[in-house]
């Protein structure tokens, strides 16, 4: 049994064959959605409850109303899946998003959406990252919440890929650090890990949060960070929810070290039991 491609809607009892949202769907036409991505290995969904309780919380945030049943749901329907491939030893990507269903552009969430898929993804091979700069402000939408105003992201990790690199990292209008495009970060200073907080734009990652609470309780900072502060950092990572943890090999050019970021990474495969562990 493979994952299906299509999307599935919540109908008000279960989750159905979707082709898509209907373009009144305020999700659709002005990006009005949240969502959660999730990595499906081993017959199991990582994270899965952290994953909800994220969606749940960012609705709970914007006054919309939590469909707790069917987010209830949703996570059954992805660990059936789960179970399903994990006699194949596949791997797969799930995405949940909650849309602000139809209405006019002001009017109040009343009635959201609620969409899960699932597609076939292979897992590849961990390797350290090649990281740029880009001094470019960037202004996240409802800063701290996975929406799906995603194009900024996009284009510029577009940029930096044409330009040789594999992410960038961006920066709000006050010249400090929030993340990069796809990923959470963490940065080393003398002998102090520290990530930016979620009130400078960042996004409260359930992989980031894992790292903060059972990696390292108490010994990582939230605190602003400038271009200036990375000239000193001597060690990187950044945190998905697929790709886990990703040491840095290198920040605009300058080498960085990867010995504690790779022992980071080693212990969160270790807890996700990941193909790679």
């Amino acid at each position: 049994m493979h994952p299906p491609a299509e999307p599935h809607i919540w109908n008000g009892h279960d989750f159905v064959p979707c082709p898509g949202v209907p373009a009144t769907d305020r999700g659709f036409r002005y990006g009005m959605s949240f969502f959660e991505s999730l990595a499906v290995r081993r017959g199991r969904v990582e994270f899965l409850d952290a994953h909800l309780e994220r969606l749940a919380a960012a609705c709970r945030q914007c006054g919309w109303p939590v469909y707790t049943t069917a987010l209830k749901r949703a996570g059954e329907w992805l660990t059936a899946w789960a179970e399903a491939l994990a006699n194949e030893n596949a791997s797969a990507f799930a995405r949940i998003y909650v849309t602000a269903g139809d209405g006019g552009a002001a009017a109040p969430v009343q009635a959201p959406r609620v969409l899960v898929f699932v597609e076939p993804r292979e897992a590849t091979e961990p390797k350290p990252l090649r990281i740029v700069l880009r001094s470019a402000p960037h202004v996240p939408t409802l800063g701290g919440l996975k929406t799906a105003n995603y194009w900024a992201q996009l284009e510029a990790l577009g940029w930096a890929r044409h330009a040789g690199f594999d992410e960038a990292l961006l920066f709000n209008p006050d010249g400090l650090l929030i993340s990069a495009c796809m990923a959470n970060v963490f940065v080393l200073l003398g002998r102090e890990w520290i990530t930016p907080h979620p009130a400078t734009g960042a996004r409260a990652g359930v992989v980031r949060e894992w790292v903060m609470r059972q990696l390292a309780p108490g010994k990582i900072v939230q605190r602003p960070l400038t271009i200036r502060d990375l000239d000193h950092a001597s060690a990187c990572f950044l945190t998905s929810s697929w790709n886990g943890v990703m040491p840095i090999a290198s920040l605009d050019m300058r080498a960085l070290q990867t010995a504690e970021p790779d022992a980071i990474r080693q212990e969160w495969e270790r807890t996700t039991q990941s193909p790679f562990a």
